[in-house]
């Protein structure tokens, strides 16, 4: 089996929410920490994409912080300098605004990608997808959750060059398989983990929503 390096993708602006995404706490921890458990789970090593500079706020976790190559140019940039650093060809990769990713959802990933691509999972260096990437229930592509190989680094690379930074275009000139949330056995009310935090009210949303208890 391939083996994996975890990305945990920060460093944003945050205008919308007023504050670091990633460093709020849902049921006494902050978001970033739970990602990381939940990456570490799954890879052999996990790095935190973080923006233009290292952050002194992160360096709790004890992880390595990749800064962007290009500076100012959003989440893609922060995938390609993990991607390009990354010691693995196949690297799984979480955002810090999907605050409920979990394990259990990647694994369900990797399962999907292994049954539509199986030449993938006996080496890294198969001709199969470039990236596998989460699809909600309601039709909407997360480009930020999912698996990515090192071969999706040069249409990052011409997408940032040239002035493009949105991930979505960049998804069209790879290979990619989309993997459909509503695959994914989720008992209510386990919150989704494509549920999306970008604003104080998400915040409060997913904050009643991790309280609530297993049994609802």
């Amino acid at each position: 089996m391939p083996q994996y390096t975890g990305i945990l993708l920060t460093g944003g602006a945050s205008r919308r929410m007023g504050r670091d995404k990633a460093l709020l706490e849902l049921d006494g921890r902050p978001v970033i920490a739970r990602l990381a458990d939940e990456l570490s789970s799954l890879a052999g090593s996990t790095v935190i994409a973080c923006g233009p500079r290292e952050r002194l706020e992160y360096s709790f976790l004890g992880l390595p912080q990749i800064a962007d190559e290009y500076q100012g140019c959003g989440p893609l940039a922060g995938l390609h300098a993990a991607l390009t650093h990354s010691e693995n060809e196949w690297n799984l990769v979480a955002a810090c605004d999907l605050p409920f990713a979990s394990a259990e959802f990647l694994q369900y990933i990797l399962r999907y990608h292994a049954q539509a691509y199986p030449q993938d999972s006996g080496t890294a260096g198969g001709h199969g997808a470039d990236a596998a990437v989460a699809v909600s229930c309601q039709g909407r592509v997360q480009p930020l959750l999912g698996l990515y190989h090192k071969r999706a680094l040069p249409a990052l690379e011409a997408a940032l060059s040239t002035g493009n930074f949105k991930v979505m275009d960049c998804l069209g000139a790879l290979n990619v398989l989309y993997v459909p949330e509503s695959g994914f056995s989720l008992a209510p009310p386990v919150p989704s983990p494509l549920y999306n935090m970008n604003t104080p009210e998400d915040y409060a949303a997913a904050a009643l929503l991790a309280q609530r208890p297993a049994n609802g």
